[in-house]
């Protein structure tokens, strides 16, 4: 081959080389254009791209510590598939009092604290209403959709007037997306329905919970007029009647559950619609599906996988992650949360609905695969709240039941003698505990009418309720609206200033003016507030109640595995901003951890 020929090979075989490499950068460039945030992969507000799905999976009371303590028990596919291959951040905490379902849903869904998104437990008293209202309580009467039937009775939770995301103060991260993007999608379900409701925002695509009156998934008329066709086709299924005299068994027999958990049969141990105390656990003592079977199904793992049916319907039929645009799903299984206030966070029936869970995951994350694919989702699970120990295990000094009942009225009768007697006859002090104690709890709400008329100074019967209710002896402390708004701590005993300290920071994120009352007590840890003779709860500022675990995975989340330093769970909504390349809530008070970014 002469040298000319060659060189005019080599030239011909240099243009065809870099017309193909030209097609490859255009390409490469369209479809980089076409992911959120334009062709760099990074928003106007510097949020990076994600995938085509993002999901937010919330399990309610997933104690934090869980994720730890059975690690061993878990398969490879689940919780330890999303340690391995993303961020596990170990120490994860609300950094709020009042750690109740309404507001940790919020919470998760905006990045912001009660303080600010105004949802400051499952139900506050109403001044301007004078009623107490529930926080997924519309302000005016919505329908549930499809309809119940005539002589339903009442709702076993919630409100009789319906649900909408109306008292929700500031915008989720639902709501972020369908403003930077109205052709996404954002579909939010669970068996609760104030889990749905914060979670999925002021207009979601879809949102959707479990009604035990009838056994089938209802949106509301906030919403839409009719249910979307793939539920229609779901609930035509009778999916809930799927366990009609079935028994919740253990998960896994080859495990020793009393050397993971303790007894079968503990001290303090409730139960409920007939399931018994040990198992195997029947879903009723029915032979036919009703209001007390749907209950036992939601009080058993059979209540997560009945909601996780739904969730693959959904993903199929609205096509979410491959419909073009980035979605975001919404799915809070409440099971965990049923069984833990019924057997504790130290039983049988916990372990095995987290072993369940684990697996649940694996599937979900199999689903996505197949579906989305691997490189095409993000996936985030945290918890709402953790869960206090059983007073009867005794893990701390001052573990005791103590009822709301024990505190207001004697308070009343405190106040009287303080205070004295008018002719006219007794003060109405409080203008929600008097009729309900409990509900408002920890808050006390005075009436300031009543106090004013008696030319008494509200500020000074409220300091003097706080001392009385925060020198009880299974009390912490309490605090005055005053102190809060003034960042004031009250008298506080030699060396326990630390702690009240804390307590009181956490304090302050859990109070709005609008809707906290006048004086929040604290109990001491392990001490259960409420009308519980057996089982438990939550809602304190401790860190049993704060735990909760934060996991993310997928889609260009680096796979740094376990972090351990203490983090707020006010993450968990700007990391998801940041997988569906938005800006966060504008309620939002944290920033992306910097190891997620990168730096």
């Amino acid at each position: 081959m002469s040298r000319p020929f060659r060189l005019v090979v080599y030239v011909v075989l240099l243009a065809v080389l870099g017309t193909g490499g030209w097609f490859v950068y255009q390409r490469t460039k369209e479809q980089a254009a076409q992911q959120p945030g334009g062709p760099d992969g990074v928003a106007p507000d510097g949020a990076k791209a994600g995938g085509k799905l993002v999901v937010l999976v919330v399990f309610d009371q997933l104690r934090g510590d869980y994720l730890d303590r059975w690690a061993e028990q878990f398969g490879p596919d689940g919780f330890e598939r999303m340690k391995a291959g993303g961020v596990w951040y170990s120490d994860c905490h609300l950094p709020y009092a009042c750690t109740t379902t309404g507001p940790g849903h919020a919470t998760a869904a905006t990045g912001a604290p009660p303080a600010v998104h105004g949802i400051v437990g499952n139900e506050w008293y109403d001044r301007a209403a004078a009623a107490v209202v529930y926080c997924a309580q519309p302000t005016r009467p919505f329908d549930r959709v499809p309809p119940l039937a005539a002589g339903g009775g009442k709702p076993t939770r919630g409100a009789a007037t319906g649900f909408s995301p109306e008292r929700l103060l500031v915008e989720t991260v639902g709501d972020r997306l369908l403003a930077a993007n109205p052709r996404a999608k954002v579909v939010s379900l669970s068996i609760k329905d104030r889990t749905a409701v914060m979670m999925g925002g002021k207009t979601p695509t879809a949102a959707y919970c479990f009604d035990t009156r009838d056994g089938l998934f209802h949106t509301g008329s906030y919403y839409r007029d009719a249910p979307h066709p793939w539920v229609a086709e779901y609930n035509a299924g009778k999916p809930a009647d799927a366990w009609v005299g079935k028994e919740w068994t253990r998960f896994r027999t080859d495990l020793d559950y009393d050397a993971l958990a303790g007894p079968d049969a503990a001290p303090g141990e409730g139960f409920g619609v007939a399931q018994k105390r040990v198992f195997p656990h029947p879903t009723s003592g029915e032979k036919v599906a009703g209001p007390k079977y749907y209950a036992a199904v939601e009080n058993s793992p059979f209540g997560n996988d009945l909601l996780f049916g739904l969730v693959k319907k959904a993903i199929a039929a609205e096509k979410l992650g491959t419909n073009g645009e980035t979605d975001l799903l919404c799915v809070s299984f409440s099971s965990n949360d049923l069984i833990g206030h019924n057997w504790g966070p130290d039983s049988w029936e916990v372990l095995d609905v987290t072993l369940r869970s684990d697996k649940l995951i694996g599937e979900f994350l199999t689903l996505l695969d197949g579906t989305v694919g691997r490189d095409n989702y993000v996936v985030a699970i945290t918890a709402d709240h953790g869960v206090c120990p059983l007073p009867e295990r005794k893990r701390y000094p001052a573990a005791a039941r103590v009822s709301v009942k024990d505190v207001v009225p004697p308070l009343v009768e405190a106040l009287n003698e303080t205070f004295g007697v008018p002719p006219a006859g007794p003060t109405r002090w409080f203008e929600a505990a008097d009729a309900d104690a409990e509900k408002p709890w920890p808050w006390l709400y005075l009436n300031a009418a009543s106090i004013k008329a008696r030319d008494l100074d509200p500020d000074a019967v409220a300091d003097y309720a706080a001392q009385w209710v925060g020198n009880r002896p299974f009390m912490l402390t309490a605090f005055t609206r005053k102190q809060i708004e003034t960042d004031t701590l009250p008298p506080v005993s030699p060396g326990s200033e630390k702690e009240v300290r804390a307590v009181f920071e956490r304090v302050k994120k859990a109070y709005h003016p609008a809707r906290s009352g006048d004086v929040i007590g604290v109990p001491k840890p392990g001490v259960l507030m409420g009308s519980y003779p057996a089982g438990t709860s939550h809602g304190t500022p401790h860190a049993y109640d704060t735990h909760v675990p934060m996991l993310v995975y997928g889609y260009g989340v680096p796979a740094l595995g376990k972090r351990d330093r203490p983090v707020s769970a006010l993450i968990g909504a700007p990391i998801l901003a940041r997988a569906l390349g938005v800006a966060p809530p504008a309620g939002a008070t944290e920033a992306v951890p910097a190891e997620m970014e990168g730096k």
